[in-house]
């Protein structure tokens, strides 16, 4: 995979995410779509394992660095892992599932995305509610995981803008994974 366009992909995306989660946002809740979510799926289903957990982790670290925590006192705090471990973890999800579905379809990505992200918000509730023990930061962990699991369905919005030029821009990606038909194997 070409991380050039990878880094180029996430800063966009990442742009939008951080630009428009005011604009995208329900109501007073803090429900907005993530524009990351279906990049990392659509890495995932592309791109070889290692090279897609280590893209997962990058995007989950470049999340958990433009999303603060707000802390009791008023403050914030920057908290660097949970995003990170959370995307990894779905990017799993993702590849576990890429055998069993069509690959050039626009609606693998759109299901994969609401599931891949349930399984990154449950990692992240658990590991502030797990801070939360040692470290209170008034995090309330119910709540928080209604709020993130919405989250999570409303990112099957994005997805479904995402797939055309996403999937327009594969060339550039330069994916080389077996399953994908790009990859030759050479013979000894």
């Amino acid at each position: 995979m070409s991380w050039g366009v990878y880094a180029v992909a996430l800063w966009l995306l990442v742009g939008l995410e951080v630009g428009l989660r005011g604009v995208l946002r329900v109501g007073d809740t803090g429900v907005a779509p993530s524009f990351v979510l279906p990049l990392v799926v659509f890495v995932g289903l592309f791109a070889r394992g290692r090279v897609s957990t280590t893209a997962a982790l990058i995007a989950g670290l470049l999340i958990d660095l433009t999303s603060p925590v707000t802390l009791p006192g008023g403050g914030t705090a920057i908290i660097p892992g949970p995003n990170a471990l959370g995307m990894v973890l779905a990017s799993q999800l993702v590849l576990g599932a890429r055998g069993l579905v069509f690959l050039n379809s626009p609606v693998t990505l759109i299901v994969l995305t609401p599931l891949a992200g349930m399984v990154w918000q449950i990692v992240v509730t658990a590991a502030f509610g797990a801070r939360e023990l040692y470290d209170p930061i008034g995090f309330h962990a119910g709540s928080q995981l209604t709020q993130r699991l919405f989250i999570a369905l409303y990112s099957a919005v994005p997805a479904l803008v995402l797939w055309w030029p996403l999937r327009a821009s594969a060339t550039f990606f330069g994916f080389d994974a077996p399953h994908t038909g790009r990859y030759t194997m050479s013979r000894r």
